[in-house]
C-alpha cells in the first residue's frame, strides 16, 4: 500500500494544480467558517455557542463539506490527466497490474479524504478550544467521522465521473451539474425518496448546523409547518458508504476493460 501510495504521490508533488486546490482548501475553510459564522439568521445561537464545543464540530463540518466540490474537482483533474497523458498506460509497461493502479488511485483519494479531514478537525479543534476551552472537547466528535465518509463519497463520484467521461472540461461541468440537480430530487422524488439517492445521501451526512432551532423559529412563524422526515446518521451513513462502494466498483471495471 505504501509503496503504490508514494506512486501516486509522485505523479503530483511537482504539480501545481494539486497544490493550489490544498492551498485554496486550507485557506478557505476557516475563512468561510468565520465569515459564515457572521450572518444575522434569526435562528442562530451567539457566536460562543457556534464555535465551542460541541456544537462546532456540526458547524465546521458543513462548513468544509461545500469545500468537498473543490477537492472533487482535483480528483477529477488528476484522474483525467492521466488518461490524456498515457499515465496509466506507462504505469502498465512499468510492471505494474491493473489492479495495483486502480487500487493506487483509491488509496490517492483515501489520503486526499484523511487529510481533509484530519484539516477540519484541527480547525474546529483551534476554533472550539479558544471559545469554550477544553470542556466537552470530544463530544459531537462523530460529525468528523461521517465528514470523512462524505469525502470519500465525493472523491468516489469524481473518479467514477473521469474514468467514465475521460475530458477533464466536460468531466468537471458534469460533476458540478450532479449536484445542482440533486438539489431538485427532493422536489421530484419526495423528501424521503431523494435521501436514498446516491448524491442526496452523502451532502446529507454532515445537516445543516443548528437544524432544529431552524424548524422550531419556522414553526413559530408557520404553525401549519410540519417537520421534514430525516433518516437517522446510521442510515444514512451506510446508504453512503454503499453508493460509495458502488462508484468504485463501476470505475473499477471501467479501468479493467478499457484498452489503455
Amino acid at each position: 500500500m505504501i509503496q503504490l501510495l508514494n506512486i501516486e504521490f509522485s505523479k503530483v508533488k511537482n504539480y501545481t494544480t494539486f497544490w493550489v486546490f490544498i492551498c485554496l482548501y486550507i485557506v478557505l475553510v476557516p475563512l468561510w467558517f468565520f465569515g459564515f459564522s457572521q450572518l444575522p439568521l434569526p435562528f442562530f445561537p451567539s457566536e460562543e455557542e457556534m464555535f465551542g464545543f460541541p456544537t462546532i464540530w456540526n458547524f465546521i463540518t458543513w462548513i468544509a463539506s461545500w469545500w468537498n466540490l473543490l477537492m472533487g474537482v482535483l480528483v477529477v483533474v488528476i484522474t483525467c490527466n492521466e488518461i490524456a497523458y498515457r499515465t496509466q498506460r506507462q504505469n502498465i509497461i512499468d510492471g505494474m497490474n491493473r489492479r495495483q493502479m486502480i487500487l493506487s488511485k483509491f488509496y490517492l483519494i483515501t489520503a486526499l479524504g484523511l487529510f481533509a479531514t484530519l484539516y477540519t478537525f484541527m480547525v474546529g479543534l483551534v476554533f472550539g478550544i479558544s471559545t469554550s476551552g477544553f470542556s466537552e472537547m470530544f463530544s459531537g466528535t462523530k460529525y468528523i467521522g461521517v465528514y470523512f465518509v462524505q469525502t470519500l463519497g465525493y472523491f468516489a463520484f469524481a473518479f467514477m465521473f473521469a474514468v467514465l467521461v475521460k475530458r477533464p472540461a466536460l468531466s468537471i461541468i458534469l460533476y458540478i451539474v450532479c449536484f445542482i440537480f440533486s438539489m431538485f430530487l427532493p422536489l421530484m422524488l419526495g423528501e424521503v425518496s431523494a435521501q436514498f439517492m446516491p448524491l442526496n445521501s452523502i451532502q446529507q451526512l454532515t445537516p445543516f448546523p443548528f437544524f432544529q432551532e431552524q424548524m422550531a423559529f419556522i414553526a413559530e412563524q408557520d404553525p401549519n409547518f410540519e417537520t421534514p422526515f430525516t433518516l437517522t446518521q446510521t442510515v444514512r451513513s451506510l446508504v453512503a458508504l454503499g453508493w460509495t462502494t458502488v462508484f468504485f466498483l463501476i470505475g473499477y471495471f471501467v479501468v479493467r476493460r478499457r484498452d489503455l
